[in-house]
């Protein structure tokens, strides 16, 4: 029979390897709830209507769809948002501010390149019902928290700027074609300067005009300072908007979280669906893409019901900032661990290791037993390839004494307990 292969994109992930996106996950989602975040399960697939409202045909071209057997037009979803706009449509009792966070799987048809796979983890923040400088900075100091706790908050950019404060910077400057403009500023890093100049000129601008867009978008600093330059900068026309980012900025500090943060007003996002504030998270040394994105989409939830809502959120990607772990050689983040490994020396004391096994999970420890009546020096063996700090060595001989022996795997010390003592033994080494 021939081997059937796994699908491009698609990627087993063994238990060993599996351990640290576990740890990962568990990171992200301690985050979450720290900052009273809520936690959602909505379905994998969902009406292919629902993408198609909101990005039209372009977006169809990157997904998995299908039709069901009713006939049914369906997609896995490739991204969270529409349906938590389609859940908060659907509940106008819910009380705002609405904080919802969720890690889960995606699927895109696309190439496959380093960090960008076809089904692929994403955690989603969101803040739904609040128009406000106060959920904006959380949801970015949130979004720097996690990096902070994984240790590489240097190694990270977060780049934020607003595009009403561009637009209002661009309006006072005399550039009416903004929008033109958002969409040529919007390829700026992927462009020379002469080729973004061309870009700006083929959308209606004139050389002046598109000389001052360039000389704005190149605007980018630490947010405190740069706040300040801007507003030395700005015309009065604008005070409104660079106040904003002022605010923000002062709530960043108080979240000790400012001096990872930097404006960059080249950052703008996806036009027809961020309305203001706007952020990305780069690899500092420009090694690797977006690590992710994210921006307040006060228009979003309107297109799927009757009432406007606005939100603010992002998206954390998982692939992109095991990447980076990578680069730092901090991957990965833990390996399979387990606290006891009983050993039966003979089948006569299988059902006290048994006994053992439940008093210790009831615990709360990863206990494992042997399951295939291997030898001592087998399961000695498995022990050490699972990783298990104790082993319990149950035999006759020292039962006759109502004894039993616990082997410390790291130093390979071992000692004999009474059988009423492991449990508090465990405890004052700090296992339990």
């Amino acid at each position: 029979m021939a081997e059937i292969q796994g699908l491009k994109g698609f990627y087993d992930r063994y238990p060993k390897e599996y351990a640290s996106w576990k740890k990962l996950i568990e990171i992200v989602d301690d985050t979450a709830e720290e900052f009273g975040f809520r936690q959602l399960h909505v379905p994998s697939v969902e009406r292919a209507e629902l993408y198609r409202i909101k990005s039209g045909d372009e977006l169809m071209e990157q997904m998995y769809n299908f039709d069901d057997k009713g006939g049914r037009e369906i997609s896995l979803i490739p991204e969270q948002t529409p349906t938590r706009a389609r859940l908060v449509q659907a509940r106008k009792d819910l009380k705002t501010p609405i904080k919802w966070y969720d890690t889960s799987k995606r699927w895109r048809y696309e190439d496959v390149q380093r960090g960008r796979d076809r089904e692929f983890l994403q955690g989603d923040f969101d803040i739904f019902g609040v128009e406000s400088v106060e959920a904006d900075a959380e949801i970015i100091a949130a979004a720097v928290t996690i990096y902070k706790k994984l240790g590489i908050e240097d190694r990270v950019n977060f780049l934020i700027n607003d595009r009403r404060l561009l637009e209002s910077l661009l309006d006072a400057h005399g550039v009416e074609r903004t929008d033109a403009a958002m969409k040529v500023i919007d390829d700026k890093e992927k462009l020379s300067r002469e080729e973004f100049i061309e870009g700006l000129l083929e959308e209606g601008l004139s050389q002046g005009q598109a000389e001052k867009v360039d000389e704005l978008t190149e605007i980018s600093g630490p947010i405190s300072s740069t706040i300040e330059d801007l507003q030395e900068l700005a015309p009065k026309e604008s005070s409104e908007s660079v106040q904003r980012m002022k605010d923000l900025a002062e709530m960043l500090n108080a979240y000790g979280v400012s001096q990872a943060c930097r404006i960059d007003l080249s950052i703008v996002r996806g036009l027809a669906y961020y309305t203001g504030l706007v952020f990305e998270a780069f690899d500092a040394e420009g090694e690797l893409r977006a690590l992710f994105g994210g921006g307040r989409y006060d228009n979003l939830v309107g297109l799927f019901g009757g009432r406007e809502v606005p939100a603010v959120g992002f998206a954390f990607g998982y692939s992109t900032t095991i990447e980076l772990l990578k680069q730092e050689d901090m991957w990965p983040l833990k390996g399979i661990e387990t606290d006891v490994y009983i050993l039966s020396v003979s089948d006569s004391v299988r059902d006290i290791a048994l006994d053992y096994a439940s008093e210790l999970r009831n615990e709360g420890l990863i206990v494992e037993t042997d399951l295939g009546g291997r030898g001592f020096g087998d399961q000695l063996g498995y022990a050490d390839s699972i990783n298990s700090k104790r082993v319990l060595i149950i035999g006759e001989r020292d039962l006759e004494n109502d004894k039993v022996t616990m082997k410390h795997m790291e130093s390979g010390k071992e000692e004999l307990l009474a059988l009423e003592d492991v449990v508090d033994h465990l405890k004052e080494e700090g296992l339990v």
